[in-house]
């Protein structure tokens, strides 16, 4: 196992069916994830998980009470809705009813990111929306669900992302500024291409640019606009576009050299990025330019 965020699921604080099973979430290399179906009815009394947690109510509907030691609070909430735990206070009353509702739990670890402080200004939310980080939680169990055909630098990525946003919309985050030399961006560029195969991790990237992850996450953005994975996955499909254009290896060899996990993901990243397929790359873009196609392997 790499180096990196725990894979455990120790996240079913409800004792509810997993969605996820133990060999899925062993491949994934992000933050704690949990993804599971709500029971009926939820009683608990001197409720506490000794951790931070984001909650999602991925799908559903439920009506749940909570005391924190300030008074009992009665929330009504829908597909969206969300929570931050603290990790800190006892929930004296935990009261859940539930309509085939399902619940996305993560874990809220900023240790491995080089940057643990980033969480120190956390405060605990019961009940907020928030499209953007509900996005990104629910493409992590999707990508675990999926055995994780996107690799570790984009379970990273959307962990950093995560963490980012609770810090930026929850806690005391700083206003970043500056960005990335163009000699730092010059390095990554050259540890992008010298590891295409096998992946650039987002640790490799931040170590070459001299940052701890998320701060280079944050500095990236500001750079190219979008995140790291983003970034490796246009450079890989301009070489995949590149080879089967200009060589004869077989599509499967492509898929391989340029770090995708199968010649259908090279496939779907084609139709996604270019909009043709890898087929159609090799016989009609040369003929666009007067060029001879390369014949297929």
């Amino acid at each position: 196992m790499q180096a990196g965020f725990s894979c455990v699921d120790s996240l079913n604080v409800h004792s509810e069916r997993s969605r996820l099973t133990p060999e899925l979430l062993a491949r994934w290399r992000g933050l704690p994830v949990g993804w599971f179906d709500a029971e009926a009815e939820v009683r608990n009394r001197n409720f506490h998980v000794p951790r931070r947690l984001l909650a999602l109510l991925d799908a559903g509907e439920a009506e749940v009470r909570f005391d924190f030691g300030s008074g009992v609070q009665t929330y009504r909430l829908g597909a969206g809705a969300m929570r931050v735990f603290d990790g800190v206070r006892t929930c004296r009353l935990n009261d859940w009813s539930c309509r085939s509702a399902r619940r996305i739990m993560v874990e809220l670890d900023a240790s491995h990111l080089d940057e643990p402080e980033m969480l120190a200004g956390l405060r605990q939310d019961l009940h907020f929306q928030d499209d953007g980080l509900a996005g990104l939680v629910r493409a992590m169990v999707h990508e675990v669900e999926a055995g994780c055909p996107h690799g570790v630098l984009y379970a990273e990525t959307l962990s950093v992302g995560v963490l980012l946003r609770l810090a930026s919309t929850q806690g005391r985050a700083g206003r970043e500024r500056g960005c990335l030399t163009a000699a730092q961006m010059r390095r990554v560029d050259e540890l992008i291409s010298e590891s295409m195969a096998s992946g650039p991790t987002l640790a490799a990237m931040a170590a070459v640019a001299g940052y701890s992850r998320a701060h280079f996450v944050r500095l990236f953005r500001r750079n190219t606009g979008v995140s790291p994975h983003r970034y490796v996955l246009r450079r890989r499909l301009e070489r995949a576009h590149h080879l089967a254009v200009t060589t004869s290896l077989p599509l499967a060899a492509i898929a391989v050299d340029t770090g995708f996990s199968s010649q259908s993901h090279l496939h779907a990243a084609f139709v996604r990025g270019l909009g043709c397929t890898p087929g159609e790359a090799r016989r009609d873009v040369p003929r666009k330019f007067g060029i001879a196609p390369a014949k297929a392997g």
